[in-house]
């Protein structure tokens, strides 16, 4: 953290040096030439900027394999993106120039000409929001569409009513107290499953083997394979794998899994690869004969149960309980309590996500309040002449606090649509390479509206003490010559 503090600090240095070494005072003293200087220099920052991000666009495109590649990719395309936005930021402050005047009179075509005669700071501090709010809307979208197909997932595959689980990460059922619940009254049909692992050379591979009713079948949503053939197949003693599985293995329908079974390794056909966010790097399910056949094991590690019809869940709950009684360690829970208790475990696992988002919009909140206090340094005589012709303290603070806001803004917009590009990438590009999930992209209007008003916020708390420093200012110290 040290190094990248003082290399980071350096390198954002050096221009600002080079510079200062090169101008002649006169053209020090004279803020306008800079301005002119950085007017000239758009078009080439922004030509840069479409060419650096269309790099980054086409490295994602072109390499789809690895991680480190595509966050090269992900910065090529948020660089390039900051650097065309000092020039958009000039754009859209002129094309709102007559709207801003027609409904704010006065102050606010004068906030949308100090954005612009300003360009060097006020560029740079809108490119610092922009990104920051850029980073919290992909991130955000992304947490989101993730917490939605995971919420839909968890629909689908929970079909059971109640599940039956033994204590800790890998227990079994007693064979006795999974007969007796399954003979409870009022029990239509059961599932049960045998999670394990096995140690291969490639790795650890987890595997479920599962006794399925035929209506348990619809839990399973295929990405490759027909449901009518792959079930007949499970049967027979082919596996289907889930999809993140089939991306790390390089493995999909009609290949071929080797699992290291009681009876040494054996090969199995694979069938079928289906949508499954429960591990991250994917397990191999067979059917419950399979697995007896080939590791002559009758342990159970969780049991589905499913109530007959008239027979209501917490009915069923209560026959099961007291099937049981208070000696049996084992776990019941209810589809509906599974569900939320999952989607808890998910929304503690992102929490932390809230506080970075904090930190990066506070970043770019401290660049903000940098450059408004240039600003105020550099417009101080401006100013000074706008209350000495009677501009009150007030209108001088209410067009810096508009400024500010329109920054704001102009931020915001421009967020929009870098962060959903972010999202878009983070969900089909990285969320790929990382876990071979596939994440359908959920773009809620909300976490937009939020991001936009958030910017506003930032830039309004940054423009403040500027504003009444400026307005406290004194028109006769700052029109003083040396």
């Amino acid at each position: 953290g040290a190094t990248l503090g003082i290399l980071g600090t350096l390198a954002a240095a050096v221009l600002p040096a080079v510079e200062a070494t090169r101008a002649p005072p006169r053209a020090v003293l004279n803020r306008a030439e800079e301005e002119r200087r950085t007017r000239r220099a758009l078009p080439w920052a922004a030509a840069a900027g479409l060419g650096l991000a269309a790099l980054g666009a086409a490295v994602l495109v072109t390499d789809r394999h690895s991680l480190a590649v595509s966050y090269a990719g992900v910065l090529f395309i948020i660089v390039g993106f900051a650097a065309v936005t000092p020039a958009m930021t000039l754009l859209l402050s002129l094309a709102l120039h007559p709207l801003l005047r027609a409904f704010a009179g006065a102050r606010g075509a004068m906030a949308a000409r100090g954005i612009t005669a300003s360009l060097s700071r006020t560029g740079v501090a809108i490119a610092a929001l922009t990104v920051a709010i850029a980073a919290t809307i992909g991130v955000g979208v992304m947490i989101a569409s993730f917490r939605q197909t995971v919420d839909d997932w968890l629909r689908s595959y929970l079909q059971a009513d109640v599940y039956v689980t033994a204590p800790g990460d890998h227990g079994t059922l007693d064979p006795r107290t999974a007969a007796r619940l399954i003979a409870t009254p009022g029990v239509a049909a059961y599932s049960t499953g045998r999670f394990f692992r096995i140690e291969n050379p490639a790795g650890i591979t987890d595997v479920m083997a599962m006794g399925l009713p035929p209506r348990a079948h619809a839990a399973f949503r295929f990405k490759e394979g027909d449901p009518a053939r792959v079930w007949p197949a499970f049967d027979r003693g082919a596996v289907i794998v889930s999809e993140s599985y089939a991306y790390h293995h390089g493995v999909g329908r009609g290949g071929r899994v080797t699992l290291r079974t009681a009876a040494g390794p054996r090969s199995f056909p694979v069938a079928g690869v289906f949508y499954h966010y429960g591990a991250g790097q994917g397990a191999v399910f067979m059917s419950r004969g399979t697995y007896d056949a080939y590791w002559r094991d009758g342990a159970i590690t969780s049991l589905g149960l499913y109530a007959a019809p008239g027979v209501s869940v917490a009915a069923l709950l209560d026959r099961l309980r007291a099937r049981i009684g208070g000696d049996e360690d084992v776990t019941l829970r209810s589809n509906r309590a599974l569900r939320r208790m999952s989607m808890q475990v998910f929304d503690r696992t992102f929490a932390i996500t809230a506080v970075l988002r904090i930190l990066t919009v506070t970043v770019a909140f401290v660049g903000i309040l940098s450059a408004l206090m240039a600003v105020q340094l550099e417009r101080a005589r401006e100013f000074a002449v706008l209350r000495a012709i009677g501009v009150t303290p007030r209108g001088i603070w209410g067009l810096v606090t508009s400024q500010t806001m329109l920054m704001g803004v102009l931020a915001g917009l421009l967020a929009l649509p870098l962060g959903t590009a972010l999202a878009v990438i983070l969900l089909r590009e990285i969320n790929r390479l990382s876990f071979g999930w596939t994440l359908p992209v959920h773009i809620a209007p909300a976490i937009l509206a939020e991001a936009v008003a958030f910017s506003i916020i930032a830039a309004v708390l940054a423009g403040l003490y500027p504003a009444l420093r400026m307005a406290r200012t004194s028109p006769a110290e700052a029109l003083r010559e040396e």
